[in-house]
């Protein structure tokens, strides 16, 4: 049969190599199936409470072509603790570098009234400026702590007034748990596809991406319809088609897996996106400013958490410093589904629990991820690199890494100007 000459076009069936225009995006979001990754649901928890607000209201607003499936829900319930001592710990250690601040400051201070040509009459002024801006400090400081209101250990083992209010607005829209051969399908095409590195989450060493995505691509609401997908995960490399490390539009995997599912289209948006889109379509609907900027601290921090090149540098460096057994540590629990028990650190010791405490194993990794922190390359919020975990007060069972570890190459050859046998404690 003839092929229509006319029919040929130089750009359709090239979608992913084009950002979605405003028109595609709006008619997604207008009446496509809306897929809720966890992250944005989780993100209620991270807000201050009036953003929680402002953004339940905009997922209410969505709700009745809103789909979640069992993989996310099983993910928030998993992650929804960890979430807000996670959030505890950052409001924490900018208390802590505000502390810092103040000393510094302080010390040049003093510096400037004991040992600097500093006329007498000046230094009153100094003094009072310097106690001008701590006291604005420290006001900033309280007002963040005093903002956020969730506590951890509240939301172990009951529902929080957030989780029910999800509940409510998600009710019937969330998906029933795939049968045992369904299941065991999705975990072997999603091993497959992880060990391939093929989209989505090949970059999610528990493969829970491709599980919820498969979810997603059976729900019946898709046939005919374009999938909008909020994610706060999208700027990661298995999810995006990239040029020369700039984002164009979301993976032609993804857009084939669509299509071939009987959708229409695929259009990747983040929780700000949505947020800023919601003001866009109608803008008796939008957001306030606050709770945008929230959303976009949010995301920066989700930017800034562990990659691999963060990964190597701590390695690197433990190396340089002469603790290979910590980097042996770290490795083993990545290679090993994020754990590394007691017995195996005494063997990579090459002694027993007699003769050494691991009291203070993990102070030099530590250490140097608030190195990372400080220089901007990690937020506060990502998890600790190497963590204790406990049977009891004080009894250490083995020590935990961060997810994303399982999925960098766990091949690391240690720096050449590292010094061999590793440090005492720190």
């Amino acid at each position: 049969m003839a092929v229509d000459e006319s029919s040929r076009s130089l750009i359709t069936g090239f979608d992913h190599h084009y950002r979605p225009d405003n028109a595609r995006i709006v008619q997604a979001f207008s009446s496509g199936l809306i897929v809720l990754d966890a992250n944005v649901l989780l993100n209620v928890l991270r807000y201050t409470p009036s953003a929680r607000r402002e953004l339940l209201r905009v997922l209410a607003e969505v709700a009745e072509r809103c789909f979640v499936p069992h993989q996310i829900a099983v993910e928030y319930n998993r992650n929804r603790v960890r979430v807000v001592a996670d959030r505890h710990k950052e409001l924490k250690d900018i208390a802590e570098e505000v502390d810092g601040i103040k000393r510094s400051v302080r010390t040049v201070v003093n510096g400037f009234k004991n040992r600097s040509t500093l006329r007498s009459r000046d230094v009153p002024v100094l003094e009072k400026s310097v106690a001008d801006f701590l006291a604005t400090l420290d006001k900033a400081n309280e007002d963040a702590l005093e903002q956020y209101d969730l506590e951890p250990d509240r939301l172990v083992g009951t529902i929080d007034e957030w989780t029910a209010n999800l509940n409510d607005i998600l009710a019937g829209h969330v998906g029933a748990k795939p049968s045992a051969e369904l299941l065991e399908a999705d975990v072997l095409e999603a091993g497959r596809r992880h060990n391939e590195s093929i989209a989505p989450g090949f970059k999610d060493a528990n493969k829970g991406d491709y599980l919820w995505w498969a979810e997603a691509l059976r729900h019946p609401d898709l046939q005919g319809k374009a999938l909008l997908v909020i994610s706060d995960d999208i700027a990661k490399g298995d999810w995006v088609f990239e040029e020369r490390g700039i984002g164009v539009g979301p993976h032609p995997v993804l857009i084939e897996d669509v299509m071939d599912a009987g959708g229409t289209d695929l259009v990747l948006l983040t929780t700000r996106d949505l947020l800023r889109l919601v003001g866009e379509v109608d803008p008796q609907r939008g957001v306030s400013g606050d709770t945008l900027d929230e959303s976009e601290k949010v995301l920066a921090s989700r930017n800034t958490e562990w990659d691999e090149d963060a990964y190597r540098w701590l390695l690197t460096q433990l190396s340089i410093e002469g603790y290979e057994d910590r980097v042996e540590a770290i490795t083993a629990a990545a290679a090993a589904d994020g754990f590394v028990d007691r017995e195996e650190i005494y063997r990579i010791l090459g002694s027993d629990e007699d003769s050494r405490s691991l009291r203070h194993f993990a102070t030099p990794v530590l250490r140097l991820r608030k190195v990372l922190v400080r220089d901007g390359k990690l937020s506060p919020a990502s998890a600790e690199a190497l963590s204790a975990e406990y049977d009891g007060p004080g009894k250490t069972i083995g020590y935990r890494v961060p997810d994303a570890f399982q999925g960098f190459s766990m091949h690391f050859e240690p720096n050449p100007n590292g010094i061999s046998g590793g440090k005492d404690w720190a």
